[in-house]
């Protein structure tokens, strides 16, 4: 995948996707957050609701309680205007009975106002109906009408109470039902001139449900007037009596009037009793009655008009946001304000219904109900509209998402050329870097920018130049290579390839490796004369010419020992010939031996070399010390010739310097000291054993660290 493709991808992925993942977080968050504040609002509203169907009830309720005391005060007017024309003489004209002949059933319609319209009809029970004046049976005086007057100074008979009684019997049995369709009717007329009762419109309906509301607010105040009112006429009329009273009393007493009547007895004091008033509202049936000693003496049933009082409820429902009011009867009948209402309601499914559940949410409504408190029964609900808002949500996110597309966009283009100038820097630098891997370690680029492409250019060039000079001296260190390889040749070429046996005489040698290539070497070979050589030495420094001055001082050895030269003057030529034809301080310890197989006499020289040992059959060990400087150090000073008589079974044991300076893993040397003591505890019979031995502790002293230097050892064991 190119560079500039998985630029562009990456910037998609870092500002679409994250733009899209937070209008979609933002868009969910807000319509929850709009979803939960409309249903807190529909909750509040369904609560409202509630509050106002009691209000609207308890005030209903009072104006029905208010008909009984209508009713109460009437009868005291009616108890007060008889006792009154008892007192007052046949020829006087009372007045508190005309108050009394009102009509009750106007009375009471009246004092229901403007609540006629939430009733259908209204039945007291318990109230007594008064008799206007000169009604058949009566009159204001006691008297039947029609009977002659009583003669001047005497007494009226007393009235006739069984007639009486039988008539408020009557009077309290039979209810009286006052029907408010009428009321209702007018009161409709009056808020719509036009006279449309039947039929009205939503709108007007929606009207009248307010109108009524703006009423029933001062119904309260209006039974607090009405009563009061009433309560001044009862106390006017019982001032007016009492009056008529002392007038006659003082009428009947002044001379030459006839005889007062007799004297009536007073009314006794009623008992005090037990009065309760209770009110109930069941379904659309509101009861209300009087109590006295826990038996009803007044009661009052009024039907209520559901529709007209769930219009009077909702009036005030139903603003800017749409909601709809509804309530559902027990018996699953649905109120609205309108038809339409009503069929918006419904195709929400089953959310208004008795046994629904108490909060619903759909896509496009929250729908809210609660139970009536007042007994009416009904549950009643709001159901908010969200989807305009949950509508005008989602264009906002889109209108968001198309702006931050368009100015990803121009982002976008302004991308597409950065990456490609990035691009072109890199594809320069890839062409460099191809020249390198084909080999071209002189290859650099020219980028001339100051940013981070710059910055790796530089450090490219940088690369390159310290590529090809690596290169170079990774040839030179291959040159070397196969210089030391060449020189370790030369050394594996130059060591004997097998042991050599001079009739019971037996010559070994072995030669461990090191890292580097020494000037360590071990030789041995058969003289013209019968006997045998002996070298061991160890040329100064590695590589190739410690290699090459190896085979260089075995060559003159070889050619001197064989021309029969004293071993002395062969040291002290070889020791002139290293001065004279190497450069620079180099130098070799050297120990060169002849053996003489038939004697067993050893002649030899120590040119600086470690001491040799010499392994006696009957035990012990001998050393071959240094008789001179190694060969090449200081030239001219001349080497001692030394001879060691041998016999059967001894052993010479010839080594390197590589061998005693063998190190250990925690950089402990070998040492003469072990050497030695490996010597002693060896059987000096068996050759073999000798020098396998010595290369074995030699190995499993220094472990898993590397010799420094060739271990070289060689063995002649004489037979």
């Amino acid at each position: 995948m190119h560079l500039r493709f998985r630029l562009i991808v990456a910037f998609f992925l870092l500002s679409v996707v994250p733009l899209a993942a937070v209008t979609f977080y933002s868009y969910t968050s807000n319509a929850r957050a709009l979803r939960d504040a409309a249903e807190r609002e529909a909750d509040l509203l369904a609560g409202e609701l509630g509050q106002r169907m009691q209000l609207v009830t308890a005030q209903l309720t009072e104006r029905v309680e208010h008909m009984m005391d209508i009713a109460e005060l009437q009868e005291a007017m009616e108890r007060q205007a008889a006792q009154t024309a008892v007192l007052t003489p046949a020829t006087t004209t009372p007045s508190v009975p005309a108050v009394a002949v009102v009509s009750l059933n106007d009375q009471l319609a009246k004092s229901i106002g403007d609540a006629a319209v939430l009733l259908n009809n209204v039945e007291l029970r318990g109230i007594r109906r008064p008799r206007p004046p000169g009604a058949e049976g009566s009159s204001p005086s006691g008297r039947r009408s029609g009977s002659p007057p009583l003669p001047a100074g005497a007494a009226p008979p007393p009235p006739s109470t069984p007639p009486a009684e039988a008539d408020a019997a009557a009077a309290l049995a039979a209810p009286l039902r006052i029907d408010l369709r009428p009321i209702r009717q007018e009161l409709l007329r009056q808020i719509l001139p036009e006279g449309r009762v039947e039929n009205l419109t939503p709108e007007e309906r929606q009207r009248v449900g307010k109108e009524i509301n703006q009423r029933l607010l001062g119904i309260q105040q209006g039974l607090q007037l009405s009563a009061q009112a009433l309560q001044e006429r009862a106390e006017a009329a019982q001032q007016q009596a009492e009056a008529e009273a002392s007038a006659a009393t003082a009428a009947a007493r002044r001379p030459p009037l006839p005889a007062a009547p007799p004297p009536v007895p007073p009314t006794p004091a009623a008992p005090v009793v037990d009065t309760v008033r209770r009110s109930a509202l069941t379904g659309n049936r509101l009861d209300v009655r009087i109590e006295r000693d826990g038996q009803v003496v007044r009661q009052v049933n009024a039907e209520l008009n559901l529709p007209n009082l769930l219009a009077t409820v909702f009036s005030t429902t139903g603003g800017a946001r749409d909601e709809v009011p509804f309530a559902v009867g027990p018996d699953g009948h649905l109120y609205t304000r309108s038809d339409s209402e009503r069929a918006r309601v419904e195709s929400l499914g089953p959310v208004a219904t008795p046994d629904g559940p108490a909060t619903v949410r759909l896509p496009d409504w929250i729908v809210v109900t609660t139970t009536d408190s007042s007994g009416s029964g009904l549950k009643l609900g709001i159901a908010r509209p969200v989807g305009d808002s949950l509508a005008e949500l989602r264009q906002t996110a889109a209108r968001n998402v198309a702006f931050g597309m368009l100015f990803i966009g121009l982002a976008l283009a302004g991308i597409v050329p950065l990456s490609s100038r990035l691009t072109r820097n890199l594809s320069v630098l890839h062409e460099g870097v191809l020249r390198i891997a084909r080999g071209d370690y002189r290859a650099r680029v020219a980028v001339d920018t100051k940013d981070e492409i710059g910055e790796l250019a530089q450090a490219f060039n940088q690369m390159a130049a310290d590529v090809e000079k690596h290169q170079r001296a990774a040839i030179e260190q291959e040159r070397i290579k196969r210089e030391l390889e060449l020189g370790r040749r030369i050394q594996i070429e130059m060591l004997p390839r097998g042991p050599l046996r001079l009739g019971p005489t037996e010559i070994r040698g072995v030669s461990v490796p090191a890292r580097e290539v020494g000037g360590d070497f071990f030789n041995y070979f058969e003289l013209p004369s019968g006997s045998v050589a002996l070298l061991v030495g160890d040329v100064s420094g590695k590589g190739v010419g410690a290699a090459l001055l190896m085979a260089n001082i075995q060559a003159s050895l070889r050619t001197r020992l064989a021309l029969g030269q004293d071993l002395s003057a062969v040291a002290d030529a070889i020791d002139r010939e290293i001065e004279a034809g190497s450069p620079g301080p180099v130098y070799a310890t050297l120990f060169v031996a002849i053996l003489d197989p038939a004697t067993h006499r050893l002649r030899y020289v120590n040119a600086g070399h470690n001491p040799q040992y010499v392994l006696r059959v009957q035990g012990g060990l001998e050393r071959m010390s240094s008789t001179g400087l190694p060969v090449g150090l200081l030239a001219g000073r001349g080497y001692t010739e030394e001879t060691v008589q041998l016999g059967p079974g001894d052993v010479l044991f010839l080594y390197t310097d590589g061998c005693v300076e063998a190190e250990s893993e925690t950089d402990e040397m070998f040492g003469a000291e072990r050497l030695e003591a490996l010597l002693v505890a060896r059987d000096p019979s068996v050759t073999d054993d000798v020098l396998a031995g010595v290369e074995r502790e030699v190995t499993r002293f220094r472990g898993a660290r590397d010799l420094f230097d060739d271990a070289t050892m060689m063995t002649v064991r004489i037979g």
